[in-house]
């Protein structure tokens, strides 16, 4: 049985911890507004736990399923991003705003559909940005994770990537045929890239990677610097 000093040091740990994590989920929502105060996900264990039990998470895994996209020339994956929303015209997130702008001074604006690439809700097309869950990931980076003090657990981040990477191998199978070509834009290294590494370890369908050792929020040059592979297919790599 556990010493009354022993219950007191741990009520006081788990009430420190309580405390930070009001803290900074404060934080988050004051820099991000439209989240939701409930998706706000601070370890990989806290994603994982969404994944597979969070009725919000779950019930977007499950339209996703049943989701038909437009034919287009062109299906488009690229990273979500803090900032939410993501919508054309409304969105803070400077690595969507320099897409949407890119877009428009290639030509592609027309002939492309967007796919976020999302580790906690694997896939969400463009037209669903204002209804999405607008969650919070930044459990998923290690160094934020760690400089917040709580746990950083590498078996549960795995777990996660293959999840995400699961859904997102699921939702091409499905919609592969609907597009000419498939291209996913990402930095490497991150989240983004070993997710879609594992979906195509799956389900090895033809893309196009065009992978950015910038951030791609840098500038709008470079994000036409890479979506002009798209036009340029030797530019980028097939995988």
């Amino acid at each position: 049985m556990a010493q009354p000093w022993e219950d007191s040091y741990d009520s006081a740990q788990k009430r420190t911890e309580d405390t930070r994590r009001k803290m900074f989920s404060d934080a988050i929502r004051e820099k991000v507004p439209a989240l939701d105060n409930s998706l706000i996900f601070m370890t990989p264990s806290e994603v994982l736990s969404a994944m597979e039990s969070n009725l919000i998470i779950k019930d977007f895994h499950a339209r996703l399923k049943h989701y038909v996209p437009k034919e287009k020339e062109i299906a488009l994956l690229f990273p979500d991003a803090e900032r939410k929303p993501w919508t054309r015209g409304k969105t803070n997130a400077l690595i969507y705003r320099n897409l949407y702008t890119a877009l428009k001074s290639t030509g592609l604006e027309d002939k492309v559909a967007i796919f976020t690439l999302s580790p906690v809700l694997g896939v969400v097309p463009e037209e669903w940005y204002d209804r999405m869950p607008m969650y919070d990931s930044s459990g998923l980076q290690s160094y934020m994770v760690k400089r917040r003090g709580l746990s950083w657990n590498p078996e549960d981040f795995r777990r996660v990537i293959e999840l995400s990477g699961g859904i997102l191998a699921e939702f091409m199978e499905r919609s592969h045929k609907v597009f000419g070509s498939w291209h996913a834009v990402f930095q490497a290294p991150s989240v983004h890239q070993r997710m879609l590494e594992v979906s195509l370890d799956r389900n090895p369908l033809p893309v196009w990677t065009h992978p950015s050792r910038k951030s791609l929020a840098d500038s709008y040059s470079h994000v036409k610097e890479l979506l002009r592979s798209i036009t340029e297919p030797e530019r980028g790599k097939k995988r």
